[in-house]
């Protein structure tokens, strides 16, 4: 099982090769001079497509290489320790993929399975610029006309916006509620009049990656091109953005993992008059904590990977609580690395891995918000937190489930998008077990040798 995880990963490294090479398209000095030219990793993207990376969120009855999102988050992980902009790239397409199989007519998921085998990409286009989370708010409207629609208002921040070749596109159809909005899947490959996508948008992190505010001025919208039933849209998207958020967590991985070996590599050689950096005491602690970091980060986003095959229903809860535990630990590794490189830190083309710290600081910046903000993230599931603090103090979670969950050599039961649930109604398999095995753990522990760990 574990070799299963882990194969993939290592072939593709072995076909990217050294990330050191300053020659090499797939390292980390192509990456620093894509990052300054503000380009699209063409090449990089290319040579993944052409390993089937692409294919590797889509399911099988779609033509994919799907697996397991424990397999996936591995992969993604690898590929983002390179650069970021891989994942958005060939990953970008995800949320509205996952709309669709949720609630697309047979004919539409195949018309898009085919687009996204073949390379190309579907943009999400949700947020609008005035509402941010507050999606009730959203005012993009499609309005009847005919035996049509017509589709009016503004997006923000669409990924791939300027190159998707289709569009889900959620808009208000009813007046207030959730129930209000309804979504289109757009092929743009023959839209033309109508759509306006905008300049570029310039961001910090993730430079090269085109996102777009795309503009619909009664663009004309066929009753073919509606997805699911009025009025469901909402629902749905909101489902689909927590495998999004459990596929982020690969990026901020992989950008706090490389952070921490360039880092690692440059204290290893660094000298302060006779000492070796990585034998003062202070860098020495920084970087052990960085470590630790990463570590921890890496067990919540692998045994979120794996629950959400284990008990989707409650991703409301885990997803969010994931998303914001991984991203906290990836930016405390990647100060603490910051700190130790000291000047280093913030060389736009020089240092460890030709500057390449510095796009890493800022695309785990970008990262971190590019499903949604830090605040709505949070806000999206304290209300539940009640609920789940009664489950866990009583302690009745399924203890089978966890075992499942976080024993890496047991099989996966098939991923279930149909399970997905707005709300966990107060079930947590983590918390929910905590009682059960927290006694048996600490007497492993302490049997271990390890007294300290156990009192905690």
């Amino acid at each position: 099982m574990i070799d299963r995880l882990v194969r993939k990963a290592a072939e593709l490294e072995l076909l990217l090769g050294d990330p050191a090479d300053a020659s090499s398209q797939y390292g980390f000095a192509a990456a620093v001079r894509r990052d300054e030219r503000g380009e699209f990793p063409d090449e990089l993207a290319g040579v993944l497509r052409e390993a089937g990376f692409h294919l590797d969120h889509l399911p099988a009855e779609w033509g994919g290489g799907f697996e397991s999102f424990d397999r996936s988050l591995l992969l993604v992980r690898a590929a983002a320790r390179r650069d970021l902009n891989t994942m958005p790239a060939t990953m970008f397409s995800i949320t509205a993929a996952t709309c669709v199989r949720l609630h697309g007519s047979p004919g539409q998921q195949q018309w898009l399975a085919g687009l996204l085998r073949r390379g190309g990409a579907v943009g999400f286009a949700l947020s609008e610029a005035g509402h941010g989370s507050d999606l009730l708010a959203n005012e993009a409207r499609l309005e009847p006309d005919g035996d049509g629609w017509r589709l009016t208002g503004r997006k923000w921040m669409v990924g791939l916006g300027q190159r998707c070749e289709a569009m889900y596109v959620v808009a208000r159809t009813g007046e207030r509620g959730p129930g209000a909005f309804t979504a289109v899947l757009l092929d743009l490959t023959t839209t033309a009049d109508g759509l306006r996508r905008g300049a570029p948008v310039a961001t910090g992190g993730m430079r090269g990656i085109d996102f777009a505010h795309p503009r619909f001025d009664a663009l004309p919208v066929g009753r073919d091109q509606l997805v699911g039933r009025p009025g469901q849209a909402l629902e749905v998207a909101v489902k689909a953005q927590q495998v999004v958020r459990l596929m982020s967590t690969a990026g901020s991985l992989g950008c706090a993992d490389t952070a921490l070996r360039l880092t690692l590599d440059f204290a290893a050689e660094r000298r302060t008059g006779r000492t070796l950096l990585i034998d003062s005491p202070y860098q020495r602690r920084e970087l052990a904590v960085a470590a630790a970091a990463l570590l921890s980060a890496d067990a919540v986003a692998l045994a979120a990977a794996r629950g959400i095959h284990v008990a989707p229903e409650q991703f409301s809860v885990w997803g969010c609580a994931a998303k914001h535990v991984v991203a906290e630990a990836a930016e405390d590794a990647i100060a603490r690395c910051g700190a130790t490189l000291a000047t280093r830190s913030v060389l736009r083309t020089e240092g460890p891995g030709g500057g390449l710290f510095q796009k890493l600081q800022r695309d785990a910046a970008l990262v971190r918000v590019v499903d949604t903000s830090t605040l709505a993230n949070l806000r999206s599931f304290a209300g539940q937190l009640p609920a789940l603090a009664a489950a866990a103090e009583a302690g009745d979670g399924d203890a089978q489930a966890a075992r499942t969950v976080f024993a890496l050599d047991r099989e996966l039961p098939p991923y279930d998008p149909g399970r997905l649930d707005l709300s966990a109604r107060g079930r947590d398999l983590p918390t929910g077990t905590l009682a059960a095995v927290a006694a048996p753990a600490a007497r492993a522990l302490a049997e271990a040798g390890s007294p300290a760990v156990a009192a905690l």
